[in-house]
């Protein structure tokens, strides 16, 4: 009996043909909606916590508290107790300023550095040219490495930057011309849009020389990459407690990679959340679409109905055939929304760099599937109802 209704479901749902695919519409967004979502999530989380691994794994970033107006800057001695660690420190210092090549100008800010930061920091690359040396760092020569934002706005791309001379206004209205001598390259993926900037770096002794009002020996921050055989989490730690017992706990904070990847997990899920609220309507607007089709469905076969009541069939019956109906339009419905979903998905993944893989967890398509059945279920037993207590003398009679 339940096979023999199965098929009459089915034979009803292809005999309206236009209204089925119109109900179906509402179910197969809804899916759609939930599935893409939830899986979007997904795969942006493992696309981005990759880029933020790869961008900033094994490294610390020190900044001075602020908020603390008895916070002093960080000095050479504090460098100096925390290179007993296996890590290597950046001493660097920032400012801003104009920078002008010919009639091209662009606001501008300014990086004075030490000659190691190609080997310590991971993510620097160059595209042309070289990064300055210790010969060049020890003479406070006036040259420079720009950004390839700073690049792209100072030079045509028929232009070489390499041996062009560039003018920098500092704030007391001075302006020094630094030759360059290499350009970074653009750094891509996810954080491209974060980490590309209008930039420069110059050696740290011709920063102190040329830049107004800055104190030698004292940094606002303090970048730390960890060898890459040692763990973080200890090496953090160890940071902490040299720190706490030279300035103490309130005098500075440590931005890891962890903390970034926290905050962007939690906005993941509250996103994820919306969006697949926003389904979980469109799911609705579907439910009331099959609740529309079974009712009209139930006045236009009235007549069958009574005749198979008189025929003896079951009040279980006419309720089972009605609610299958309901339960195959929207199981139908879910089929195409996660396979229209996992499609959507496939062709996100190929055409945004930094998306590596598709990822569509089996819970979430069985949640799909089981939501898109029950909304069936749910809108189905009042038609299916009303089908069933039908009064076979009232139905037979019905024009």
């Amino acid at each position: 009996m339940l096979f023999e209704n199965i098929r009459t479901a089915l034979e009803a749902l292809f005999g309206n043909r236009l209204r089925s695919v119109l109900t179906l519409l509402g179910v197969v967004i809804g899916v759609f909606a939930v599935t893409t979502t939830i899986s979007m999530g997904a795969i942006a989380t493992a696309g981005i916590t990759s880029e933020l691994q790869n961008f900033g794994s094994q490294s610390l970033f020190v900044v001075v508290e602020f908020d603390n107006p008895k916070a002093e800057l960080f000095n050479d001695d504090d460098i100096d107790a925390l290179s007993r660690l296996p890590i290597d420190i950046l001493k660097q210092q920032s400012t801003n300023g104009e920078i002008r090549f010919e009639d091209e100008s662009a606001t501008f800010s300014l990086n004075g550095t030490t000659a190691n930061a190609a080997e310590v920091d991971r993510t620097l690359e160059l595209e042309r040219g070289r990064f300055f040396s210790q010969v060049d760092e020890k003479n406070a020569a006036p040259v420079i490495v720009l950004s390839s934002g700073a690049a792209e706005e100072l030079f045509t791309s028929k232009q070489d930057p390499i041996g062009k001379e560039v003018s920098i206004a500092f704030t007391d209205g001075s302006r020094i011309f630094y030759t360059v001598i290499g350009v970074k390259k653009r750094i891509g993926g996810a954080l491209g849009s974060f980490a590309n900037d209008t930039s420069g770096d110059i050696p740290l002794t011709t920063f102190y020389n040329d830049v107004p009002g800055i104190s030698r020996g004292e940094y606002n921050f303090l970048p730390i990459t960890i060898d890459l055989n040692r763990n973080a989490k200890d090496i953090e730690a160890q940071v902490k407690a040299i720190l706490d017992r030279r300035r103490g706990s309130d005098t500075y904070n440590i931005q890891t990679i962890e903390g970034a990847l926290g905050l962007f997990n939690t906005i993941t899920l509250i996103l994820q959340a919306v969006l697949g609220g926003i389904g979980a309507i469109s799911l609705l607007v579907g439910g009331i679409g099959i609740l529309n089709i079974m009712l009209v469905s139930v006045t236009e076969r009235t007549r069958e109905i009574g005749l198979r009541k008189a025929l003896g069939a079951k009040k279980s019956t006419i309720l089972q055939q009605f609610l299958i109906e309901a339960v195959v339009l929207t199981f139908i419905g879910g089929l195409i929304g996660v396979l229209l979903s996992i499609g959507v998905l496939y062709v996100i993944v190929a055409a945004v760099p930094f998306l590596d893989r598709v990822i569509i967890s089996p819970t979430v398509i069985l949640m799909a599937f089981g939501v898109s059945v029950i909304t069936g279920v749910i809108f189905g037993v009042w038609p299916a109802s009303r089908a069933a207590n039908l009064s076979p003398i009232e139905a037979l009679r019905y024009e």
